[in-house]
């Protein structure tokens, strides 16, 4: 089977689903030696990628994905210019990215609707713009996959029941390799991580709400922020920025935070939550339907819209050492249950199912 996925967020532009891109590429070429995948790269791709093998064909373009508003070519025909009628399959990462037409089946992965479930998260002409795409891409795909069963819960509501019949789940996974327990002799440092931007879905003004009333209890601690900083805010105190950091160094830096905190009101995946539970870290967030459905009991979980009950679950974690060895070790069983290669394996039967 010769499958093209749609790589054109291999770029700074959208490093989480770049991100997610590569390891879905790297899980499908070890899960079988049956396929051939042609990844579709935009011009700013980087000029080495850490995948590759024989079966492998990068295909380097012309085009550009900026802003989501941008990432579709003036002619859909455009990309049937770098990926032609002989695919088997079309794999769209997410519905953000161009169709594609010509190839036998397309499936499109569906990652959350922020847009339709917090409008107010996004602006007017984001929200017309997918408002206006989206029921189009879905009706076209041959099949549809969602990351979690909230989403795929949401879509269907969302875009009707007649839908239901297309739609697969395939969780996405967590780097096992990377993403593993601290060192037993490791000296916890004593700071709260959080990942997350000012997107106002991710909820951080709430979790720098908090942060001061848990800290008057816990003085050294301090939050240390992965994702940009608000240009025009100024900094808070007892918290670091760090921007964006690379898988190794997120990974280091979940291994030796005393906690990992995931404020935000609605997610589609939760990935900083399984990635800080393979690391051992435990682990508090909003008790929102995709962070139960990915945590479970690994978890310690608090009303996102609620500051103070953010800052008694930052306090109680911190103050509990029992609690958290518990929700350390039940955290990294957790996460030894979504593997890359389960996530590529059900989505190598979702693409059988849609050429057949």
């Amino acid at each position: 089977m010769k499958i093209a996925i749609n790589g054109l967020a291999v770029s700074r532009s959208l490093p989480g689903l770049g991100r997610t891109t590569l390891h879905t590429v790297r899980a499908l070429l070890a899960a079988s030696a049956e396929h051939e995948i042609y990844l579709l790269l935009p011009r700013d791709a980087p000029k080495t990628l850490d995948v590759g093998g024989d079966r492998l064909h990068l295909v380097r373009t012309d085009l550009s994905l900026g802003e989501p508003l941008q990432s579709e070519p003036s002619d859909p025909r455009e990309l049937s210019e770098w990926i032609d009628e002989t695919m088997d399959v079309y794999y769209a990462p997410s519905f953000l990215l161009p169709p594609l037409s010509g190839a036998r089946a397309t499936v499109h992965c569906v990652h959350d609707l922020a847009w339709r479930k917090l409008p107010a998260s996004k602006s007017e002409v984001f929200r017309s713009y997918l408002n206006y795409r989206i029921p189009e891409v879905l009706e076209r795909a041959d099949r549809i996959v969602c990351v979690s069963n909230a989403t795929r819960n949401d879509v269907v509501k969302q875009f009707g029941a007649d839908l239901e019949t297309r739609v697969r789940v395939v969780p996405l996974g967590v780097d096992l390799a990377r993403y593993f327990p601290r060192d037993e002799e490791t000296t916890e440092a004593a700071f709260v991580a959080v990942v997350g931007s000012y997107d106002a879905r991710k909820n951080i003004h709430s979790l720098l709400e908090a942060f001061p009333v848990f800290r008057a209890r816990m003085r050294p601690c301090r939050l240390v922020m992965v994702g940009p900083a608000d240009a025009r805010a100024a900094k808070p105190p007892a918290v670091d920025f760090l921007g964006h950091l690379d898988e190794d160094e997120l990974a280091s830096l979940y291994r030796r935070a005393l906690m990992v905190v995931q404020p935000t009101h609605y997610e589609g995946s939760g990935l900083p939550v399984l990635d800080a539970m393979a690391c051992g870290t435990p682990v508090a967030c909003a008790d929102t339907a995709v962070f139960r459905e990915i945590a479970g009991d690994a978890a310690h979980y608090f009303d996102p819209y609620d500051a103070s009950s953010i800052a008694r679950a930052m306090d109680r974690l911190a103050r509990d050492e029992a609690l958290r060895q518990s929700l350390s070790r039940r955290g990294v069983a957790r996460a030894q249950s979504f593997p890359w290669e389960a996530s590529a394996n059900k989505l190598l039967a979702v693409f059988m199912e849609a050429v057949a």
